[in-house]
């Protein structure tokens, strides 16, 4: 009976398991790493975010507290009572309160809760800074979810001058009385009488002097903790594939017995490693000892606009933006950890990435090669800028309180002069004339801060169920005479089955027509303008869109178009648009303005259905 042949082993069979156990403490090192880095640097962002956030709801609500109090005669408990309750309808908010120094609630956006006492520890006043606030997360049995808690001293009266930290009476604003008693609206502070008050009465000595006041928001965590436990799922993900790559190419050269069986092997490896990296919601680039790309997935293109073809065996110096090739210098190949943040210009997009590059030694520590992460920071940053505008809300409230008590009872005084001096004169006399110019100019300027005011306060929301297709109707007949007058077609079409949109009836109107005016006054030699309504993209809601064949406008300034007071037009205020933008945010809805110069504009209002 013959001898079998016995095969010859590949020598990395016998090689020592401590290899594979150093191979992979390497990978778990380099991932523990970026997954501790990461998950710290984006809930340092989270806390920052929530905390900037509580701080613009406690100075919205210490700048309504001064507006509202400076023009009307309702108590300062009832005014800060009501303004504490529409503070709370934004989203993510669970409560506001302002308590004494002893824990006694003097204003709660759960009004029932009124004259308690706090459920929970208050922080010390020799804690709290005086000019800015401190946050902690707190698990209550009442929420479902974490609570982000922000406290701060309060302080809505205190100033420097002369009256600080006592209310101030101011009397009526001018027209106050006409309005309220010819039925075109309230004054500031008669809608306050008029809502029914439940629960405990405020406290009578909430605003007594010498007394500490603390001023707390409570933040609902569940989307925070969401997106960090998404950031977790990404980062355990992007281990695991680590983790796979690395075994499944040890095991790989382990199982090699022959070039045919090895070939087959490396490129099932190849085609594993390529599908789970081009899936990662994260941009990955890696070069090899000479600086080639061997490594670029689909989402590195999508972020830096180069094509995974165009850039692979190449220098990363001749394929990389300027701003991404100094992570592959020689100068940088043996910095351990290279991080920054960058913005980056893809065709006609813009993003803010975040770059994190480490190297890759092999088992003498020698560095063969690099790697390069990206993540997409553009979204947070949009966040930014959002809370930084919602700040510039909170300072131009505060503008509007000064611009009403220092103006407008001046103004009067001017008014009423210009008429006494008027009266003096002869009714054809130029002096008769000019007295009637000034009266007429102190009564724009009164409607010009009237406007302000009704921009910066905040206004109660009638929500009712609305059919569009009346009310797209009832607007559009306003402005049929103008339209004819300048040759303008109008046309409306509501899609069949629409549901009704949730929404306040006057607000809506004021809205629509404000949009209506604007393309006419783009389109004074005529053309058409177009009001659809139809489905909103995302569920639950509806969408209206006004479009003309105007003028347009120009790419430069369409981001600007809805900042307060930005205007081209002479004789504009600004607030138009404003308006329009600051009533879609009180409904939770949006809106989206396209536009190209000599084509014509198209303002989409994005609205929740019933």
């Amino acid at each position: 009976m013959g001898r079998t042949k016995k095969l010859p082993q590949h020598p990395l069979l016998f090689a020592s398991p401590w290899l594979l156990a150093a191979a992979i403490g390497i990978l778990l090192g380099i991932v523990i790493f970026f997954t501790v880095n990461n998950l710290q640097r984006e809930r340092r962002l989270i806390t920052e975010s929530l905390f900037h956030r509580g701080m613009s709801v406690i100075r919205f609500v210490g700048a309504g507290t001064r507006a509202s109090m400076m023009m009307g005669g309702v108590p300062a408990a009832t005014q800060m009572q009501h303004l504490v309750e529409q503070a709370a309808g934004e989203s993510g908010i669970l409560y506001i309160a302002v308590v004494d120094e002893q824990g006694r609630i003097l204003a709660h956006s759960n009004r029932q809760l009124v004259g308690t006492t706090l459920d929970h520890q208050l922080a010390e006043p020799s804690e709290m800074p005086p000019r800015g606030g401190r946050h902690r997360i707190l698990e209550r049995p009442s929420a479902p979810h974490k609570v982000f808690e922000v406290t701060s001293l309060f302080r809505p009266f205190h100033g420097r001058g002369p009256g600080a930290g006592r209310f101030m009476h101011m009397p009526p604003p001018m027209g106050a009385e006409s309005e309220n008693g010819g039925g075109h609206g309230m004054g500031p502070g008669e809608w306050c009488r008029q809502q029914p008050m439940g629960g405990a009465p405020p406290p009578t000595d909430t605003f007594a002097e010498g007394r500490t006041r603390f001023i707390m928001v409570g933040l609902d965590m569940s989307e925070e903790e969401k997106v960090i436990r998404q950031d977790l799922y990404h980062i355990l993900f992007i281990s695991l594939a680590i983790l796979l790559v690395g075994i499944g190419s040890w095991m790989a050269l382990l199982s090699a017995q022959g070039h045919k069986s090895a070939q087959q092997t490396l490129r099932y490896i190849q085609a594993f490693t390529g599908l789970i990296i081009s899936r990662l919601p994260v941009g990955i680039i890696a070069t090899d000892q000479e600086g080639c790309i061997k490594t670029f997935n689909a989402q590195a293109g999508e972020l830096t606009g180069i094509a995974a073809d165009f850039a692979l065996n190449r220098k990363a110096a001749e394929v990389l933006p300027p701003s991404l090739a100094p992570f592959f210098t020689p100068a940088t190949a043996n910095e351990e950890l290279l991080e920054r943040e960058l913005d980056l210009t893809s065709g006609a997009n813009a993003v803010t990435l975040h770059a994190s590059s480490v190297p890759v030694s092999d088992d003498n520590a020698t560095v063969i090669g690099r790697v390069l992460l990206l993540h997409d920071l553009t979204r947070l940053k949009t966040l930014e800028k959002e809370m930084r505008k919602h700040e510039r809300l909170v300072s131009l409230g505060k503008m509007a309180a000064g611009v009403a008590h220092e103006v407008r009872n001046p103004l009067s005084s001017i008014k009423g002069l210009a008429a006494l001096l008027g009266s003096a004169f002869a009714e054809t006399s130029q002096e008769r004339h000019s007295a009637s110019l000034l009266i007429q100019e102190v009564e724009r300027l009164n409607r010009a801060i009237t406007e302000l005011l009704n921009y910066a306060k905040p206004l109660p929301l009638n929500r009712e169920s609305l059919d569009l297709e009346p009310l797209l109707a009832n607007s559009l007949a306003l402005i049929a005479g103008d339209a004819a007058s300048m040759g303008v077609a109008v046309s409306h079409d509501v899609a069949p089955d629409l549901p009704p949109a949730l929404g306040d009836r006057d607000r809506l109107n004021q809205v629509l027509l404000n949009l209506y005016l604007n393309s006419l006054q783009a389109m004074e030699q005529g053309g058409t303008l177009t009001v659809t309504a139809r489905l909103g993209e995302k569920r639950g809601t509806v969408q209206i869109t006004v479009q003309d064949t105007g003028s347009g406008i120009a790419a430069e300034i369409l981001d600007r178009i809805m900042d307060p007071y930005f205007t081209t037009k002479p004789q504009g205020s600004g607030l138009g648009l404003a308006m329009v933008q600051k009533i879609l945010d009180e409904h939770g809805g949006e809106v989206r303005v396209t536009s190209s110069v000599g084509e014509g504009t198209s303002v989409t209002l994005t609205l929740p259905a019933v």
